[in-house]
């Protein structure tokens, strides 16, 4: 889906009141959708065509509200208002099958790491831990040697529940162990 990310717009100076322009989404270097955007004081206000599946195109005038807290250390965090539950949010995705941008929440998105097997969450934790060594996998200049065994202890930890998780799998396809049984 169509991100549309407060923090990202805040960035490029996009969110003052009175502004209008188009804000396109790439993928491979070529545009793949775009929006009118006008600005008011606390508020967006987006313009753009869709097309349900089997229908013909539609013109949608979308108001997204704004809200601001306060930060505990003074200034405060503004917030996109979510158009159809008014849950505070920062991002809002779009376009569903309603035609409208809406929260992770509302669109019923998950997160790619729901549907990691446990397997394929020991490799990110490991590629995670691998991402603060250096490329060889020593100790990098000012890791204090405590943490660099740390992370090396963590990394055995998970290799060995790595092999846990997998030798069952690969015993079963070699036939060693029926399909039912539970190891």
């Amino acid at each position: 889906m169509l991100r549309f990310d407060l923090r990202q717009l805040t960035k490029s100076g996009r969110v003052a009141a009175g502004q209008s322009y188009s804000w396109c989404w790439f993928r491979d270097e070529e545009r793949i959708a775009s929006i009118s955007v006008r600005t008011i004081p606390d508020a967006f206000l987006l313009d753009y065509t869709w097309t349900p599946s089997g229908s013909r195109p539609q013109v949608i005038a979308c108001r997204i509200e704004l809200t601001q807290t306060p930060c505990a250390l003074g200034g405060c965090r503004r917030w996109f208002v979510c158009p159809d539950c008014g849950r505070l949010c920062l991002v809002l995705f779009g376009i569903s099958r309603r035609g409208n941008f809406a929260c992770r929440a509302c669109q019923r998105l998950a997160y790619a790491s729901e549907a990691e097997s446990p397997v394929d969450r020991c490799w990110r934790a490991q590629r995670k831990l691998e991402a603060k060594l250096t490329d060889d996998g020593k100790r990098p200049k000012g890791m204090r040697q405590r943490t660099f065994e740390r992370i090396k202890d963590k990394w055995a930890t998970i290799e060995e529940r790595k092999d846990n998780l997998l030798w069952p799998s690969l015993l079963r396809l070699a036939g060693y162990l029926d399909r039912k049984s539970p190891v």
